[in-house]
C-alpha cells in the first residue's frame, strides 16, 4: 500500500508504511514471541499469522474536523491539521464519499470546528462506522447542543445524497480533553445499530460500543478461538459432567462468546461487560443468529467473576478474556490463578501487558498462540493464546 500523505509527511500514522509487509509481520511476531517465551509449555509452537488485507480495512474512521465552517477539513487526530485526510487509504469504499458529505452538512448548517487554541467552536469529530455491506454509522461530537437545531434542518439533504448512512447521533463532549468522544449521545436518524457481518455472526455496533477495527481479522481471530473452544470442550467433556460452562470475560458486542456458543453448542455461555450499549448489541447478535445459550451481563467483570465462582456452580470449565490495553490486572488474574479454572483464551490487544498478566499465572502455560496483525503498517501487536493449567 502507499500513500500520498504519507510520501509528503503530512500523516505519519502509519508509521511502518516504508517496510514491507513480510518484514512488518516478522518483527512483529519476533517481538510478541520474546514476549511471551517464559511462560509457553514444552514443545508450544506459532500457528501461522492472522492477517487480512493491507488497505480498505478499517471499520472505523475518526476525523478531527478543522478549518472552518465554509471550509471545513478532516484530518486524523494528530496529524497535520491543514490536510484533509478524507481519501485515506485504509477506509474501505463508500467512506470517503461519508466523509465529503459530511464536509458538505457542516457548511451547509455553518457549524464552526472547534479552535483547540482558544477552546471555541462547536463541531470537534467525526466517526463513521463501516459495515461489509457497505452501510455506514456517522456520529458528529459536538462541544454542546447549540448547532444541532441546524443540523438536523439540513440533516436529510446528506441522507439523501448519501443512502449509505443508515444512522446518525450527536454526542456531546464538552470538555477541553484528549478524549475524542464524550458520554452523552444523542440519536438524530436511522436505526439503533449497525449490523457488521463478522466471521460466523453479524454482530450489531451500537454508537458508544467498542467495534474491532479490522473487521476481516476479527472474524479470523474469533474463528480462532472458537476452534481452541470446541477443541478444549471435546477433549474435557467427561470430567464436566454434563453441559460446559463458558464465561466470556469482557465480552463487548458478543463476538467471542457468540462464536463459542457455535462451537459448542450444549455449552452454557455467558458473556460479561461493563458497557450496557455493547450488551444490548450481544443480545441482539444472539437473537439474530438464533443463539440460545448465550447469555450477555451488564457488570463488572473482575467483580463479576469473584463473586459468581463463589456461588453453588463454583468456577466455569473455561474462561475466554478479551480485556482492554491495561490487560487483567492484579486482581483478575489472581483470581483465575486461583479459581482452578482448567482452560483459558486470552485475546490481547497489548502484548506488554499480557506478559504481565502471564507473571501472575504461573499456573497457567501457554499451549498455543497466534500473531494478530490488527492494525498493518503499525507497531501496534496483537496476540491471541490459549492457556492450560499445569
Amino acid at each position: 500500500m502507499r500513500c500520498p500523505h504519507f510520501d509528503s509527511g503530512a500523516c505519519r500514522s502509519c508509521t511502518l508504511l516504508d517496510l514491507p509487509r513480510p518484514r512488518q509481520l516478522a518483527e512483529g511476531l519476533a517481538r510478541v514471541e520474546q514476549l511471551v517465551a517464559p511462560f509457553l509449555a514444552p514443545g508450544t509452537q506459532w500457528d501461522p499469522p492472522i492477517v487480512g488485507p493491507e488497505a480498505g480495512f478499517r471499520a472505523r474512521g475518526k476525523m478531527a474536523v478543522g478549518g472552518t465552517a465554509q471550509e471545513p477539513v478532516l484530518t486524523l487526530p494528530g496529524q497535520s491539521a491543514g490536510t484533509d485526510l478524507c481519501d485515506c487509504p485504509l477506509y474501505p469504499p463508500g467512506v470517503e464519499a461519508v466523509l465529503d458529505g459530511t464536509k458538505a452538512l457542516i457548511r451547509r448548517a455553518q457549524v464552526p470546528p472547534y479552535d483547540v487554541a482558544r477552546r471555541r467552536g462547536e463541531i470537534k469529530n467525526v466517526l463513521v462506522t463501516a459495515s461489509p455491506d457497505g452501510e455506514h454509522l456517522l456520529r458528529l461530537v459536538l462541544r454542546t447542543e447549540r448547532a444541532l437545531e441546524r443540523i438536523r434542518e439540513h440533516l436529510p439533504a446528506l441522507l439523501d445524497a448519501h443512502p449509505s448512512v443508515v444512522a446518525v447521533t450527536a454526542n456531546l463532549h464538552p470538555d477541553h480533553t484528549t478524549a475524542v468522544e464524550g458520554e452523552r449521545e444523542i440519536h438524530l436518524a436511522g436505526a439503533a445499530s449497525l449490523a457488521i457481518r463478522t466471521g460466523d455472526v453479524t454482530l450489531f455496533s451500537r454508537p458508544q460500543s467498542f467495534l474491532q477495527t479490522n473487521t476481516e481479522v476479527a472474524g479470523q481471530l474469533y474463528r480462532q478461538a472458537a476452534t481452541w473452544v470446541g477443541e478444549i470442550a471435546a477433549g474435557r467433556s467427561a470430567p464436566y459432567g454434563g453441559a460446559p460452562r463458558i464465561w466470556d470475560l469482557y465480552c463487548g458486542l458478543g463476538g467471542f462468546a457468540l462464536h463459542a456458543a457455535l462451537a459448542v453448542p450444549d455449552a452454557r455461555v455467558t458473556g460479561v461487560e461493563v458497557s450496557a450499549q455493547a450488551i444490548d448489541g450481544a443480545r441482539e447478535a444472539a437473537r439474530a443468529a438464533g443463539i440460545e445459550t448465550a447469555t450477555f451481563l451488564v457488570a463488572d467483570a473482575t467483580h463479576w467473576a469473584a463473586e459468581t465462582a463463589t456461588g453453588p456452580d463454583g468456577p466455569p470449565e473455561l474462561v475466554v478474556v478479551n480485556p482492554p490495553r491495561r490487560g487483567l490486572g492484579t486482581e483478575l488474574a489472581g483470581w483465575l490463578e486461583r479459581s482452578g479454572v482448567a482452560d483459558v483464551v486470552y485475546s490481547s490487544c497489548n502484548p506488554d501487558t499480557l506478559a504481565t498478566d502471564l507473571a501472575a499465572m504461573p499456573s497457567l502455560r501457554v499451549v498455543a498462540g497466534r500473531y494478530v496483525d490488527m492494525f498493518p503498517h503499525t507497531a501496534h501487536a496483537e496476540v491471541i493464546v490459549r492457556l492450560r493449567r499445569r
